[in-house]
């Protein structure tokens, strides 16, 4: 269960919503609002249905060499290793080509959704549009933050260890996002005549309530002995 959990809060992820709201928000698109909104919704389609295939693809080819071999991931090398069948000697080569990828992706898009939030909390502008001493506030929760991953890798922590149970508590705390979600898109004053249509209540209700069964058979598991 501790997996599952983890898999939904990879996949629903609150840095993500965040994110994607603000660059939308600082995005100028030509047109009315009806066609930047259409824009802004097909923008967020493409980047939902290619990340969730990606994520698929990397289970499924998962699962068909290191699953099928009983083989567990806890340490990179163990990842690296798993190329070598189809690479040999250059697996761990195209590995940390990859890792490097994606932290180079990740890094800068958590950093700024941890900065709109923290800022956003306190009521301070936000915007990586604008310049550092235009909004201190953000900057510095940036400076901060970056400053703080760097001293967490520098105590060589397990890497592995580290993303799955922070993946986990993301899954555990996805439900009060996706509930505020809900409550905001469907609030007449704040979105007017731009509400949540039906399906899009359906798909975030049903949402919710899978995240919140699996942390609940989450914690079950582990107050009962059962494992997570």
């Amino acid at each position: 269960m501790s997996a599952a959990v983890a898999l939904l809060g990879a996949t629903i992820t609150p840095y993500s919503m965040m994110w994607q709201a603000q660059g939308e928000k600082e995005q100028r698109r030509p047109g009315s609002i009806r066609q930047q909104l259409r824009a802004a919704n097909l923008d967020v389609a493409n980047g939902v249905i290619g990340g969730n295939l990606a994520s698929y693809f990397i289970i499924v080819t998962t699962a068909a060499t290191l699953f099928m071999h009983h083989q567990s991931i806890n340490i990179t090398a163990s990842a690296a290793a798993a190329l070598q069948p189809l690479v040999g000697p250059f697996a761990k080569y195209v590995f940390a080509i990859g890792l490097i990828g994606s932290g180079v992706v990740a890094i800068p898009v958590i950093l700024a959704s941890t900065s709109y939030a923290v800022a956003g909390s306190f009521g301070w502008p936000s915007g990586l549009s604008k310049k550092p001493w235009q909004n201190e506030g953000l900057y510095l929760i940036l400076t901060v933050s970056m400053v703080l991953g760097i001293v967490i890798a520098l105590l060589r922590l397990d890497p592995i260890e580290l993303i799955f149970w922070a993946n986990v508590l993301v899954g555990i705390l996805a439900p009060v996002i996706v509930v505020c979600l809900i409550i905001i898109g469907n609030n007449r004053k704040i979105m007017r005549n731009q509400r949540l249509g039906q399906l899009n209540n359906l798909f975030l209700i049903v949402t919710t309530v899978v995240i919140v069964a699996a942390a609940v058979l989450f914690f079950y598991g582990v107050l009962t002995g059962h494992g997570g």
